[in-house]
This record gives structure tokens, sequence and C-alpha cells, in this order.
């Protein structure tokens, strides 16, 4: 199908309601993520044991990577479209900065990605690691030694560098130093008050940089990784794997998985992609309109029910036939 038929799905009286969130909603959905975080954090400082340690942990975690995923919509001013200005205020000094994620670079790399994704100049690589086989299990040690989250450092840092040499540098890292360093001062803070200021280290800085880490890693996997069959269909095309178009997954998620993997209808990526400017809450309602038109025959877009069963056949493609 056609993009432009198929952005045609919704109308413009509709794109323009799906444009504006339910404020409730939002503030429900926001709060949510740093109360997850909070209290993950209350149980072990209340209840010390390796095992509230280790729920923490993971909780924090799926937090952190939640806050990330905030930050993404305030990047696309779906928060507060109206207002601008405080969006970015709010986005950047209260999710952003927490997970050290400064929000003008981000939305930058961000909005290039949107345009170039599954091209040789899409500034997010990471889809591009299988996680066939063994595989899966580099990738798992990779992230929890702390390797990719220093490997994305590293490509974002060469990136950044190339750019300025071709005299489009993007936002400076200058400018987004005082919510980075006031963000994790006060993290630093609630966390000294609250027991030592060591937990700020092993109940923050570590999961940040390891599981988070690993999460995200994960989710971008699934949702532009085609499945092993499906490669090199068209060598010509120009696309990762030979797919005859830029390739997104749109996946529903369980109820864990919206806890550690998939908040705010994350999973709905081929949708988010078609309509980067209808807000999250709304997602589902265009998943419906895709499944009902038929794109998900298309090869540019896959569907899954879960994480769990999109990663089962990116692991073992040849265990598995199709993917519907």
């Amino acid at each position: 199908m056609h993009e432009r038929s198929l952005r045609a799905l919704i109308t413009a009286e509709e794109m323009r309601a799906f444009s504006r969130p339910a404020g409730w909603r939002m503030a429900r959905d926001l709060t949510a993520i740093w109360v997850q975080i909070v209290a993950a954090g209350a149980l072990y400082v209340l209840h010390p044991a390796w095992w509230t340690y280790a729920g923490a942990f993971v909780l924090i975690a799926g937090g952190q990577h939640g806050l990330a995923m905030a930050t993404h919509e305030f990047a696309h001013y779906s928060v507060w479209p109206a207002r601008r200005r405080l969006n970015d205020i709010l986005g950047g000094w209260i999710f952003g900065a927490p997970v050290g994620i400064p929000l003008a670079i981000f939305r930058h790399r961000h909005f290039e990605h949107h345009r170039t994704f599954s091209t040789h100049e899409d500034p997010k690589t990471v889809y591009r690691h299988s996680v066939r086989g063994v595989r899966l299990l580099r990738e798992i040690v990779r992230g929890l030694v702390g390797w990719e989250f220093i490997g994305h450092a590293r490509i974002a840092r060469a990136r950044h560098a190339r750019d300025a040499a071709a005299g489009t540098p993007g936002p400076s890292l200058a400018g987004a130093l005082p919510p980075l360093l006031a963000a994790q001062s006060a993290v630093a803070l609630v966390f000294t008050l609250a027991a030592s200021p060591w937990l700020y280290v092993t109940l923050w800085l570590l999961p940040l940089v390891t599981l988070s880490q690993l999460l995200q890693t994960i989710r971008a996997i699934i949702e532009h990784r085609p499945l092993e069959e499906r490669m090199g269909a068209d060598s010509g095309s120009g696309y990762y794997g030979g797919t005859a178009g830029p390739f997104v997954r749109s996946v529903r998620a369980s109820w864990w998985e919206r806890l550690l993997v998939c908040k705010l209808n994350f999973g709905f990526h081929a949708e988010h992609h078609l309509w980067p400017q209808v807000s999250y809450q709304y997602l589902p309602v265009l998943r419906d309109r895709l499944e009902q038109a038929g794109a998900f025959g298309d090869a540019r877009f896959d569907r899954e029910e879960t994480y769990g069963s999109a990663l089962r056949k990116l692991w073992r493609p040849a265990a598995v036939g199709g993917s519907r």
C-alpha cells in the first residue's frame, strides 16, 4: 500500500483531535513512571535485603526506560503541544535529564531517524545487531556489563563530530549541561537523604547504564529489525536487510512488558512512524485502522502481540515460519 493511502486512513479533523492528548491521562501516565521508581526505591530502603534490592533494581531500570520514552513524547511536542516552551522545560528537566538525555540533542537525532530509518544514514544503528541464536546472549552480556551504553555514547560523539565537520553540528552539549547536572544532583540528594550516597550509584547509575540500556536495545531491535527470512528480498532497495521499504514493527504488550519495556504505547511503532504527530494515547486506534485496511500484508510492516513473541522469532527464525 502506498504511504499516502495509509495516511488517508484518518481525516484531517481526526488528525487535529489525535494530536491533542487528554491532559488528565497524560498527567496520570507520566506520574506513574516516577511512582514506579519511587516505590521501587522505597521497597529497598524500608526493607533492605538482596531480593528487595534485585526487585528495586529491575523496577527502577524499567522506570528509567519509561523516562526515556516520556522524553520521546516531549521531543515530538506531544505532551503540551500548545505551549512548546513549557513542554521542553518539563521534558528536559524532569524526564530527560534524570536519565542523561539532553532533550534538544535527542530531538535533533530522533527526527533524523524518522527521516532516514532503515537506511545507512539512520543515526539509530542498534537494530542492525542480530539476536539470532547465541547472538542474543551477546547482546544481553553487552548490555548488562555497560558496554552497550559506552558504545552508544561513542557512536553519538562520532556522529556529532562528523556533523560538525560537515557544518551541521546540531544542538550543543554545553546548553544541555545545566539540566543534566541539576537533575543528577537532585537524584543523588534524594538517595543520600533516604539512605546513603552509595545508593545513588548502586540503585540509579548502575541500572541506568546496564539493564535500562539493555531494555532500550532489545526494544529498538524489535521495532526495526526484519525477520531473517524476509531479508534480502530486494537487495537493491537501499534499505537495511534488503527490504522493499523502510521496515517497522507494531507490537502490543503484556502487562509486565508495559512495566519494563513498553510504556506510553511505545510498541505501536509502525503507527508512530506513519503519524509521528499523533499522541501515544491514540496509537491503538491507528493500529485497528491499519489492520482493517490490510496494511500488515505489506512487507514494510510487521505486527506482533507481545515483545516476547517478536524476540523469539528474531532469536530462532528457522523454528517459526511467519510472523502472523
